[in-house]
């Protein structure tokens, strides 16, 4: 008999919500510079959990969320260990740098991602979709704010924030996929998906 594993997805979450969470103490003022390094960890680690998900997403056949962890553990999770680290290194080696070019790099992330949201809006609950919105807005204000078009503490916070909420979200959806499978019942409760399915809208 063909046995198929269980979804990593809930572990996916979770790594996600450590980047987001690590991320708002950065941008909320919290955490200062001198705590980049020990970011790249937490990211570094981030990036094992997701490589992982993304590998099993895809042979489960899931397109969507497969390519989603596989681009966010290469971006999200290993580019973004390495940059904080470098972050903190280059200044005390005196060394210039200039982070317009991540703001490319996240704009073309962040593009990716905004496009494939109405899929996550389509097929995932309305939960995540949420999640999904909020990290959509945080990506773009994070590209804007590297290039150089938009800046301020009122930013930082608003990205904070988005990354605060993107973050609990995916522990709570995460929290749900266990529960709710352990009990056999719904424990936690989530939203039904932004755009209904014409079986559902005709059902």
């Amino acid at each position: 008999m063909e046995h198929h594993g269980a979804s990593p997805g809930p572990a996916g979450l979770v790594a996600f919500a450590v980047a987001c969470y690590t991320f708002f103490g950065l941008f909320i003022g919290f955490v200062p510079s001198t705590g980049l390094p020990m970011l790249s960890a937490w990211l570094m680690g981030g990036f094992v959990v997701q490589i992982i998900v993304a590998k099993m997403e895809l042979e489960h056949g899931e397109l969507l969320g497969g390519n989603v962890f596989c681009f966010f553990q290469g971006f999200f999770m290993l580019t973004g260990a390495i940059s904080c680290f470098f972050k903190w290194l280059c200044p005390i080696l005196g060394v210039a740098y200039d982070v317009r070019v991540e703001g490319l790099g996240w704009g073309a992330c962040t593009l990716a991602l905004i496009l494939w949201s109405p899929a996550y809006f389509k097929k995932s609950n309305g939960t995540f979709s949420l999640a999904i919105i909020s990290t959509d807005i945080a990506l773009v204000l994070i590209s804007l704010k590297d290039l150089g078009f938009i800046g301020g503490a009122a930013v930082s916070k608003v990205i904070a924030f988005a990354l605060l909420i993107a973050g609990t979200l995916g522990i709570y959806v995460a929290s749900a996929v266990q529960l709710n499978s352990a009990f056999g019942k719904t424990v936690l409760p989530l939203l039904p998906p932004l755009i209904k399915s014409e079986a559902s809208e005709t059902a």
